[in-house]
C-alpha cells in the first residue's frame, strides 16, 4: 500500500445505503423574467393573455431548442426541468454531471432566449425578457425542501418531527413514487445569490454567477464553441460574500425587439478566459464556504482533476452528520 494513499472521492466516501436524496449533485438554475410587465399590466385591461402566452411559448421554445441540440450534437444532457413560476419570472433547473453539460445547457438556453426575443418582437414592443444563470450543490450547502399538497395524509404514525417528515418526502420523491402528492423547492445560499444576481440582468445580458463562470471557462479546452464571456467590473450584492465586490459576468443575448437599444459593451468587454477563470478562482477560494463546490460525478477527467472529481471533506462530513442525526431521530421516534 502506498504511503500516501489517494484521497477518497465521492464514490467510496459514502456508505452504500446512503439515501439517493443525500448523494451530492450539482444543479444548474436558469431564470427568465418579463421586462416591462408592470407597466404593461397597468396600462391595459387585457394583459393576461400576454402573460399566459409567455409561459406557454417560452417553455415550448426552450424544449424545442433542447431537442434540436440533442439531434445535432448527440449530447447527453438532461432537459431543462420547470422549477416554478414567481409572478412574471419562470425558473428551470437541470442536473449537471460533466463540464461539457454545463456548456451545452448554456448554449441551449441562449438559443431559446434569442428565439423568444425575436418572436416577442413581432407581437409587442412593450415587453422583453432578461435572464440569469447560476449553479448550486445539494444536499449541502444548499437543500431540497418538500411540501405535501393540502389534504394529503402525512406519516401514518402522526409523527410531528419536521426532519423525519422531510426525509420521508425526500425518499419518496427520489424513488419516483407518487410525486404528484409532493411539491419540491430549493433553498440555500447559492439560491439566494442567484436571485440577487437577477437585479443585474438586462435583455441583452445573461448574468452568470462567478462559480458557473469558473466552470464554463474550465470547459474551454473540450468545447468546440467557447462561450463569449464578458466582464464588467465588480459591485456589491446585498448579503452575498460578506458584501465584498462580486464580479459582473455575462453573456450577450441575440437582439430581438425592434426598438432594442444597442449594447456597446458586447464584444468590447469580451473577457480573456484564462484571466477570468483566475479571477473567479481567487474569489471562490477566499469565500469557499459561500460558493458552490464544483463536484461533477461523471466528469471524464474526474478521477484526475482535483477541481471537479471530488466533494470537499467539509461537505462529505456535513452530509454524513446530517444522515446520522436523521437515523438517531428515527430510532427515537
Amino acid at each position: 500500500m502506498s504511503a500516501n494513499p489517494e484521497p477518497q472521492n465521492e464514490r467510496n466516501a459514502f456508505p452504500a445505503d446512503l439515501p439517493e436524496g443525500l448523494k451530492p449533485r450539482l444543479r444548474l438554475f436558469l431564470s427568465v423574467d418579463l421586462v416591462g410587465s408592470t407597466a404593461f399590466k397597468q396600462s391595459r385591461q387585457a394583459w393576461l393573455p400576454a402573460l399566459i402566452n409567455f409561459y406557454r411559448d417560452f417553455d415550448q421554445i426552450v424544449h424545442g431548442q433542447y431537442r434540436a441540440f440533442r439531434q445535432q450534437t448527440n449530447s447527453h444532457i438532461a432537459a431543462p426541468e420547470f422549477w416554478k413560476s414567481n409572478g412574471d419570472e419562470v425558473l428551470y433547473t437541470c442536473d449537471l454531471v460533466t463540464r461539457a453539460q454545463a456548456v451545452d445547457a448554456i448554449h441551449i438556453w441562449l438559443a431559446a432566449l434569442s428565439a423568444y426575443r425575436c418572436d416577442l418582437a413581432t407581437l409587442t414592443e412593450d415587453l422583453d425578457i432578461k435572464s440569469t444563470a447560476w449553479i448550486a450543490m445539494f444536499p449541502a450547502p444548499n437543500a431540497e425542501v418538500f411540501f405535501r399538497r393540502a389534504g394529503v395524509q402525512l406519516r401514518t404514525d402522526g409523527a410531528e418531527d419536521a426532519i423525519l417528515l422531510q426525509a420521508e418526502m425526500r425518499d419518496q420523491w427520489h424513488a419516483g413514487n407518487e410525486r404528484g402528492d409532493i411539491i419540491r423547492d430549493f433553498v440555500g445560499p447559492s439560491i439566494d445569490t442567484g436571485f440577487r444576481l437577477s437585479d443585474w440582468a438586462r435583455p441583452r445580458r445573461l448574468i452568470l454567477s462567478a462559480d458557473l463562470a469558473f466552470l464554463l471557462t474550465s470547459s474551454y479546452s473540450t468545447s468546440d464553441e467557447p462561450l463569449p464571456l464578458h466582464f464588467s467590473g465588480a459591485q456589491k450584492l446585498r448579503g452575498v460574500v460578506g458584501e465584498q465586490p462580486y464580479p459582473m459576468i455575462w453573456l450577450p443575448v441575440g437582439a430581438g425587439a425592434r426598438a432594442d437599444v444597442p449594447d456597446e459593451a458586447i464584444g468590447r468587454r469580451l473577457a480573456d478566459p484564462g484571466l477570468l477563470r483566475s479571477f473567479c478562482e481567487a474569489i471562490i477560494e477566499q469565500n469557499y464556504r459561500a460558493f458552490t463546490p464544483l463536484f461533477l460525478a461523471d466528469d471524464p477527467d474526474g478521477d484526475n482533476d482535483s477541481d471537479f472529481g471530488w466533494a470537499p471533506p467539509y461537505i462529505i462530513n456535513r452530509i454524513l452528520a446530517d444522515w446520522q442525526a436523521e437515523k438517531r431521530r428515527q430510532l427515537a421516534a
